[in-house]
């Protein structure tokens, strides 16, 4: 990994670049003074260094191979016997170096740093007499790092990867035993940690994967006493400084062969060398420590001296290695061990190892999921900010990124998490989120009356090495903070509710963003913990906005300026406009949903007007504010005002059907003719809503998530159900409050019958035996597995699975070997469809299979049992249905925490009662509908994830009056008369101008709300009973119902006069004294309505309850709701 060199900032000299480092113990931000060392507290990483780049891949091999001869000589450092043919070699080669062995040189280098643990020096220290040793051993190993520092990680990787023995240990000798070279890596990582502690995830790597049993009991086996002491005098280093060992290899088990060590047949060396690594595994305070010690029974004269020698040598190792650091950077420096020009690179990214990832010029540990994204333009600003980030990210330390909203923090952490192919959970905080999210709570599980503990999403993270990122750290309350501030501290989480500590994964990291507006400041440096992150200021790209667009959208290189300069002048107008507080201000994200729009709607210089109204001026609630707002934006775009008018007024984009295809105005979808058709509710075909439909449409062409604001009834719902409609879609609408559970979304575990459960096993298991055997060989089998099911037999049906499933191994076994001695091939028999992929295929098939079936037995005797079924959310997200969360402002922390992963680029849902995470489908679609957080109990969204939609305040469309008359039309039966389509119409605006007036209250005393929901109610009333009643009889009952009911019984006397205007002419009384005959025997007649009758006989009314004219009205109105039967 390069080091970070100072940079002056107001020149380049060499001078002070000496300077700076004299200055400095530590060069570069990668590096660290000790094992405990932390970030600098308070400072930013500019702060504490300035950097410059150094590419890892420009180190010059022969220089640095010469560079070590030199150094070597000087130090006076002798060469380990195992070192000296490697390194004889690497001397030929840097004579006359040769491109095409640069992967073998870097082999050989990565073996040199082995070499050192072969020759067992680790214990001359303590065989010194009298006084405080010295520790001399690890010299050559922390040379040949410093001079490699560039590449150390790529070094290290080597060790880890499948090929290492023949690629690496090799040189070594071909005779070295494999316990030896465990030995000797852990004696390695020893030396390097304390300097390099960039290293521990790759160290780990090596440990879990290559080395079976614990290293301590190599030393119970050993038959020297020294070898047993150099043993563990390895291990002793290596828990002192990689304790994640303890916990990280789960197969070792420490506390046998370390009791074992302590017994009186070792030397008391080893025996107080095993007493001090016991102590480390079992994390003993210092009082347990010292009464370990004492059951030694040393002298304690000599046990004191023997102590403090391995103090004081670790001490002065630290204090070597970080001085021979230092002189080696300056060095390094000096001698221009990094080629300047990238055309006399000896390494390219290809020559890397598999499982490391150059990342800003600083190698980190990859996982094979790892890809170089090309979806980050690196700017200059940008490679800084991943540089800074990389660096603090390979100590491990936690980093809080704070810049303006929508400056890129969280796609820089999510790009650096794709680039090392680490797995990221994104979390929004508010300032109501229950700290059990994070770490954990007990459900249920599919045995009745069973609980366990499910870990949340942080507990899960830190267990498994996931990468989290915490948006917003700033609202998070303080039992959050709480929960947050030991992993900050010392990587450990504490569930305080089960007594747990769990220490954090090698490969864990945590994120949290910050605004850079004085009031998130101010809250973060009241913040609990707040100097302990490593801050990361995210500058402003306004500068650079222009190569942005030319390296993400090529086609739109030419005209790069010309947006950035139009996107800086529609910011500041939208900033003028919007009051202080009020949504969050235009970013570049913004900027780069406008160039995607115009990418995908390519189109004239209309289209970027229309493009940048979409993008820019959606979220204004207010009309004729957002009117001026686009007036402005076409007039920096040079739109004529004329054009501009016409297209706010008149802008009717058309919906046609074409085959498969649905084209709404400028966006494009195909229909899905595979989905079931529900039932088609009215529709107004207005201006109004075929722009909103447009709106829309263009967002679910993109895939972005649409979040659509507005008062109650203005149709965001109706709208997205209709476009669902016509695009053949299945859309899910789940309506959310502050009750709502995440499990509603994501699924629990819920009672179900135990046959349903078995149902599911036949299901599978006749498909999986099918693909194994002959169905018709085994017609019999068959035949007893269905009647045991038929019977609800299920001991006799797990038995008959059970054959199956052994019977299915052994087939599986057989075919394999015969694909082995065919070299692969397919067998020539009739049923020669196995290959060696089908093969491995079907048996971790029949693996999930047994698992499954032994999930079934255990509930087997259960009178209730309990299955996980999927909530809406997860179905809609792997079918690729759409799905639509309304009221999502009303959402628990709990519900909103499950949305992070569905609103990254790579969308995907976390299930914590199962620990699964669902992948979306690419059709799947998001939408959310809130109300403005104007009312009491109403609160706004998280300002991450608020911003992680497309917003678009939808508008009340009955300001438009032939808006309002389609809306009218289309809800009333066809032959409504044109003049009762307008009294209605004028009637509507009365209602809504006295409730303005407050001459209106209902019940509880305050002013009714009414919009386009209590109208359409009123109207589909009106449509659904006109036959019955006729049309004005349904109309005059379904309006009242909506609108006068509700009211208190003066003011009601109001409204009901302007609903009899919209009657004026007609003889009311006897229109309201007409009753249809009984649909059937099944009814009632309740004052004029026909109620259905029930199971039960019907009773005479009581004589004793005193009927009023007031009571009748009531009972009325309760008849005429009952018999609607659509709305509670």
């Amino acid at each position: 990994m390069g080091p970070a060199l100072l940079e002056q900032p107001g020149g380049q000299g060499m001078d002070m670049v000496k300077r700076g480092l004299e200055r400095l113990e530590l060069v570069s931000g990668e590096t660290m003074a000790a094992e405990d060392a932390g970030p600098a507290a308070g400072k930013s990483l500019e702060e504490a260094i300035h950097i410059t780049d150094i590419d890892p891949l420009t180190v010059d091999l022969p220089l640095a191979i010469a560079q070590l001869s030199t150094q070597l000589e000087q130090r006076r450092v002798s060469v380990p016997e195992k070192a000296e043919p490697i390194f004889e070699r690497l001397r030929r080669w840097a004579d006359k170096p040769q491109r095409p062995k640069v992967g073998e040189v870097m082999n050989r280098i990565s073996a040199l740093l082995l070499a050192e643990g072969l020759d067992r020096t680790a214990i001359e220290g303590l065989k010194r007499a009298k006084g405080p040793a010295e520790w001399m051993d690890g010299q050559f190993t922390q040379l040949v790092a410093a001079v490699f520092r560039p590449v150390l990680v790529d070094l290290v990787a080597r060790w880890t990867l499948p090929e290492a023995p023949a690629a690496v240990f090799h040189h070594l000798g071909a005779s070295i035993a494999a316990d030896r070279m465990h030995i000797s890596v852990a004696y390695a990582a020893g030396c390097l940690l304390p300097t390099a502690p960039q290293i521990r995830g790759l160290v780990m790597a090596y440990f879990r994967t290559r080395v079976p049993t614990c290293i301590a009991e190599q030393a119970l086996a050993a038959t020297e006493v020294e070898s047993a002491e150099y043993t563990l005098v390895v291990t002793w280093r290596l828990l002192r400084r990689l304790p994640e060992v303890v916990s990280g290899v789960e197969a070792w088990g420490w506390e046998a062969p370390l009791a074992a060590l302590m017994s009186r047949r070792h030397s008391e060396t080893a025996r107080l060398l095993a007493c001090e690594c016991l102590s480390l595994v079992k994390a003993l305070s210092d009082r347990g420590r010292a009464q370990l010690l004492r059951t030694l029974e040393i002298d304690s004269a000599q046990l004191a001296r023997t102590l403090a020698w391995l103090e004081h040598g670790e001490q002065q190792y630290a204090q070597a290695a970080r001085a021979q650091l230092v002189a080696q950077n300056r060095t390094g420096f000096e001698q221009r061990i990094w080629c300047e020009s990238g055309d006399h690179r000896w390494l390219d990214e290809s020559q890397l190892s598999s499982c490391v990832a150059s990342v800003g010029g600083v190698l980190l540990h990859a996982h094979e999921s790892a890809r170089n994204s090309g979806e980050l333009v690196v700017t200059p600003l940008v490679a800084r900010n991943i540089h800074a980030m990389a660096l603090a990210t390979s100590r491990r330390e936690p980093v809080l990124l704070q810049g303006a909203a929508g400056s890129g923090k969280t796609s820089l952490v999510e790009w650096v998490a794709r680039r090392t192919g680490n797995e990221l959970v994104t979390i929004h905080l508010s300032g109501n989120m229950d700290a059990k999210v994070l770490l954990g709570n007990y459900v249920t599980t599919q045995r009745a009356g069973d609980f366990e503990w499910q870990p949340g999403l942080l507990t899960t993270a830190v267990t498994e090495g996931r990468w989290v990122l915490v948006e917003n750290i700033d609202l998070a309350p303080p039992d959050v903070i709480q929960t947050l501030l030991p992993l900050l501290e010392s990587h450990t989480l504490f569930v305080a509710s089960r007594g747990q500590s769990i220490s954090a994964h090698v490969q864990f990291r945590l994120f949290a963003t910050l605004s850079a507006d004085a009031r998130a400041a101010a809250r973060a440096d009241g913040l609990l913990g707040s100097s302990v992150w490593t801050r990361l200021e995210i500058g402003s790209l306004d500068a650079e906005m222009a190569e942005i667009i030319r390296g993400a959208f090529p086609g739109l290189a030419d005209d790069a300026e010309a947006l950035a300069r139009a996107f800086r002048d529609i910011r500041d107008i939208v900033a003028d406009a919007t009051p202080a507080g009020r949504g969050p201000a235009l970013s570049t994200r913004d900027l780069i949903r406008w160039c995607t729009r115009l990418r995908a709607f390519s189109g004239d210089g209309f289209a970027r007007f229309q493009e940048a109204v979409d993008t820019f001026t959606l979220r204004e609630p207010d009309y004729e504010r957002w009117r001026v707002l686009v007036q402005r934006v076409g007039a920096v775009l040079g739109v004529a005002a004329a054009r501009v008018d016409q297209y706010i007024d008149q802008h009717s984009p058309g919906v046609v059907k074409t085959g498969r295809t649905l084209k709404i105005g400028r966006a494009a979808l195909t229909i899905d003719k595979a989905a079931p058709a529900g039932e088609r509710m009215p529709f107004a075909d207005t201006h109004h809503s075929r722009r909103l439909l447009e709106r829309i449409a263009a967002c679910v062409r993109l895939g972005e998530p649409a979040l659509l604001m507005g008062e109650t009834g203005t149709g965001k719902t109706t709208v997205v159900q209709h476009l669902a409609a016509l695009a053949g879609r299945t859309l899910s609408v789940f309506n959310l409050s502050q009750q709502s559970d995440a499990s509603d979304l994501l699924g629990g575990f819920r009672p179900v019958d135990i046959g349903l459960i078995a149902l599911r096993l036949r299901e599978s298991f006749d498909v999986l035996f099918a693909r194994t055997v002959s169905v018709r060989k085994n017609a019999a089998f068959l035949d007893k597995a269905r009647a045991a099911f038929g019977k609800r037999d299920w001991k006799r049906l797990i038995g008959l699975y059970r054959a199956a499933l052994k019977n299915a191994r052994q087939m599986l076994a057989a075919a394999r070997e015969q694909l082995n001695e065919t070299q692969g091939e397919p067998p020539s028999t009739k049923r020669a469809r196995l290959t060696a992929a089908s093969v491995g295929e079907l048996a971790e098939e029949w693996d999930a299979f047994e698992r499954h079936l032994g999930e079934f037995e255990a509930m087997r005797g259960a009178k209730m049992a309990f299955s996980f079924v999927e909530g809406a959310l997860v179905k809609a997200a792997r079918t690729g249905a759409w799905i639509l969360l309304d009221e999502v402002n009303l959402a628990s922390p709990e519900t909103l925490a499950c949305l992070g992963g569905l609103l990254q680029r790579e969308r995907s849902l976390l299930l914590a009662e199962t620990g699964t995470r669902v992948a979306c489908h690419p059709e799947f679609r998001l939408f959310a509908c809130m109300n403005p957080a104007t009312d009491v109990g109403k609160r706004d969204l998280p300002p991450a994830l608020r911003s992680s939609f497309s917003e678009m305040f939808v508008h009340a469309p009955d300001a438009n009056s032939d808006d309002l008359l389609a809306i009218v039309r289309a809800h009333l039966p066809a032959n409504a008369p044109a003049a009762l389509c307008h009294r209605v119409i004028a009637f509507y605006r009365a209602a809504k101008a006295r409730a303005a007036e407050h001459a209106l209250v209902d019940g509880a005393n305050q002013r009714p709300h009414y919009s386009l929901r209590t109208l359409t109610r009123g109207l589909t009333y009106a449509r659904e009973h006109a036959q019955a009643y006729s049309l004005r009889r349904a109309l005059y009952d379904g309006l009242f119902m909506t609108f006068a009911t509700q009211l208190e019984g003066a003011t009601q006397a109001v409204l009901v006069r302007e609903l009899h205007a919209v009657f004026a002419g007609e003889n009311l009384a006897q229109i309201l004294r007409q009753t249809p005959p009984a649909r059937g025997a099944d009814a009632v007649l309740v004052q004029g309505f026909w109620l259905p009758t029930g199971r039960e006989e019907a009773e005479d009314a009581d004589s004793g309850y005193v009927i009023t004219r007031s009571v009748e009205a009531k009972i009325a109105s309760l008849a005429r709701a009952v018999m609607c039967g659509r709305y509670p």
